[in-house]
């Protein structure tokens, strides 16, 4: 890494400088804050290290769906 870069860019239209975008703002490596990280992310690192599954409802829900698709799926005329 080139220490007299800060990895900083700057956007603009027709060599103006212009506003970041949202996106821009939020995912530029100026707007990390550094140090420790939040306790809600050191427990979700925490949680997989020690071999837990993902809590949320996204597993349980797609296969709910997926059941429910193969009931609703009519079978082949013959």
């Amino acid at each position: 890494m080139n220490p007299k870069r800060s990895g900083r860019t700057s956007p603009s239209i027709e060599q103006e400088p212009v506003p970041r975008l949202p996106h821009e703002r939020d995912e530029s490596s100026d707007s990390q804050i550094g140090g420790e990280p939040r306790p809600i992310i050191q427990q979700a690192h925490d949680d997989v290290m020690a071999g837990r599954v993902d809590t949320d409802r996204g597993v349980p829900m797609d296969q709910a769906y997926k059941r429910q698709k193969q009931a609703a799926v009519p079978s082949p005329k013959k």
